[in-house]
């Protein structure tokens, strides 16, 4: 993954499990990639601590097949130092545009790569499915899992290239930094 987007001078978010955030972290960050948090350790409780231990800087996160707990509360995430929260959109319970409400930028992630896992869906499929998405809407989130890359990553480069064709690709804090600039006007 990290090869093809380099080639490619693409930067993008990566939602990192924080107990395996210092094996990687050097990787991802070379080519300016964003890091967010994926949970610590994949559980559902007493997460947010266990990030903030890990690292204290990093911007977002990311909650584990999109369960937003009651520990994942506005004011729970704001007190551990955390811009952005991204999921589904029923999760965040907003549609399809990111939102800046309660001091948090809700981005909403509007397809992954699950479906290729869980239902072993066609990835020709799949990935017309995603690019007609992003043919009709001005913002969309993708979320792909490097667990399923065995699923995805023979057609990632061509896939990229499309996507791009179509529309810029950013990282998650650039596009929070976006919301909370256009909330202060």
């Amino acid at each position: 993954m990290l090869r093809i987007e380099g080639q490619l001078g693409l930067r993008v978010t990566y939602n990192v499990l924080g107990a395996l955030l210092e094996k990687v972290r050097d990787k991802i960050e070379a080519d300016g990639h964003c890091i967010a948090f994926h949970s610590y350790d994949h559980t559902r409780f007493r997460q947010l601590p266990a990030c903030r231990k890990a690292d204290y800087r990093i911007k977002g996160y990311r909650p584990p097949k999109s369960q937003v707990t009651l520990e994942l509360r506005d004011t729970l995430l704001c007190w551990h130092n955390f811009e952005w929260l991204m999921s589904s959109p029923k999760s965040l319970g907003i549609g399809a545009r990111p939102q800046l409400r309660g001091r948090l930028a809700r981005i909403p992630v509007r397809k992954d790569d699950f479906a290729l896992y869980s239902e072993g869906m066609d990835l020709l499929k799949w990935q017309r499915e995603a690019l007609e998405l992003i043919e009709r809407d001005d913002f969309v989130a993708l979320g792909m899992h490097d667990c399923y890359a065995h699923l995805w990553l023979s057609g990632y480069e061509s896939f990229l290239q499309q996507v791009r064709k179509l529309g810029g690709i950013r990282t998650v804090d650039e596009i929070a930094a976006d919301l909370f600039l256009a909330g202060a006007e």
